[in-house]
């Protein structure tokens, strides 16, 4: 209620201040929705009342996300105060009834009642709001279906949508002006920062496997709810349902995570990876330990741990962890991502990072990661698996692999690595 509640003053605050466009490349609309047709119902100089023939957005079946996405264009095919132009004359909308609506022409209008007339769609500035979650356990759901939204809503042609960067600096400067803690005044904060037209907010609510969705779209310039958004779904399908929260990468645990793989390989002497319970990162005394003696060229290619939860990372930066080693060595990160039209089709996609004897932290940013190409030469076959098309899709992600490669240190490795405190982190 206290988000909601802050979201109406900002509104109300806006409203004497208007919004400014933002300048972003202009979108190619459908034909079919650059106008809407309606019939004039009365005229009052200036004034005309008009009864819209509201269009049907096409629905995309089975798709949440895009439904949701089709009633926000919908609804808010007009919105108080925002301009138009109706058969190319310049007009304003001042009162919107259900599928009545009253514009103010810029001069006496010429229709008379009964008169058919086209309303131009115009684009609206729009910014999507963090979606609550109020019960449930997957509070990320709340961004994921925020970010899915944002893209279908900039998908569909009817919207410019502010850069979320943007409205949290608005946010946050208008929050320090109100509690005192900046010099700027409210006004100040609101008149030089870009503003958008619309806000969609809301909340999510887990209920039985489904979801409840109430979403609110408000007016800037009023500080009013246009309409109210309301749904029960399985937002996502279950093959579509991953992971998108932190690992548990501590190893503190009696039991290991049941998400960890932690492997021994080879009739002779290749590599074991087991819980270490006498060492570990930042005073603790647990971590994971991988004793290996590698050949380049022979089988397996890589000492390693490996966790195979499929994940959904777009709401990560990249993976960090602590490391040291019996010497000094390269120690690899790597992530296996799928095609969404075929699973068995994976690429992966590898960081390398220095450890030595001493306990060090490492990050590895997902965007700086490579192409392995030992995966498309050979790594793809060892997990079953066909080479991708090299696109790095971290909404799907297949496994993590962390461990040592002999390429990338002498053809021949023997020693021990200890990996601890494994975490995704966002900057």
């Amino acid at each position: 209620m206290k988000t909601f509640t802050f979201f109406l003053t900002l509104c109300t605050a806006l409203a004497l201040h208007g919004c400014a466009a933002l300048k972003v490349p202009e979108r190619t609309e459908p034909a079919n929705l650059l106008y809407i047709d309606g019939t004039v119902q009365g005229v009052s100089g200036n004034d005309v009342t008009i009864l819209l023939k509201i269009p049907e957005f096409q629905k995309t079946p089975g798709s949440p996300i895009s439904e949701i996405a089709r009633q926000v264009a919908r609804k808010s095919i007009l919105i108080e105060g925002i301009k138009t132009d109706v058969d190319g004359k310049p007009a304003l909308v001042k009162e919107i009834r259900g599928n009545t609506v009253r514009i103010t022409m810029e001069k006496p209008s010429p229709y008379p009642v009964g008169s058919p007339l086209k309303l131009k769609i115009p684009k609206k500035t729009i910014a999507v709001v963090d979606f609550e979650v109020i019960k449930g356990k997957e509070k990320e759901i709340g961004r994921v279906t925020m970010e899915d939204l944002t893209s279908a809503l900039i998908d569909s042609g009817q919207f410019i949508v502010v850069e979320r960067s943007k409205l949290k600096s608005v946010m946050e400067e208008l929050q320090l002006s109100q509690s005192g803690l900046t010099r700027e005044t409210s006004d100040q904060v609101i008149g030089k920062l870009l503003l958008a037209e619309l806000l969609l907010t809301g909340t999510l609510s887990a209920m039985r496997g489904d979801w409840n969705i109430n979403l609110r779209l408000i007016n800037v310039r009023t500080g009013q709810a246009v309409s109210a958004i309301a749904m029960k779904t399985n937002l996502f399908k279950p093959s579509e349902l991953r992971e998108t929260g932190q690992l548990n990468g501590d190893f503190e645990d009696f039991s290991l995570d049941p998400s960890w793989l932690a492997l021994k390989m080879g009739r002779t002497f290749f590599f074991d990876a087991d819980i270490d319970r006498t060492t570990g990162a930042e005073g603790s005394k647990r971590s994971m330990r991988i004793d290996f003696n590698l050949m380049e060229g022979q089988k397996p290619r890589m000492a390693r741990i490996e966790n195979r939860k499929k994940r959904d990372l777009t709401l990560h930066d990249g993976i960090e962890f602590y490391a040291k080693a019996t010497e000094k060595l390269r120690v690899t990160a790597t992530i296996l991502t799928s095609h969404p039209d075929d699973p068995n089709k994976m690429d992966g996609w590898m960081g390398v990072a220095t450890a030595d004897k001493e306990w060090e932290k490492i990050r590895i940013p997902f965007d700086k990661m490579v192409i392995a190409r030992g995966w498309i030469k050979g790594g793809a076959s060892s997990f079953g698996a066909q080479p991708g098309d090299q696109v790095l899709r971290l909404n799907r992600v297949e496994s993590i692999l962390i461990g040592v490669h002999p390429s990338l240190n002498a053809s021949e490795i023997k020693g021990s690595v200890w990996l601890d405190k494994i975490r995704f982190y966002s900057d």
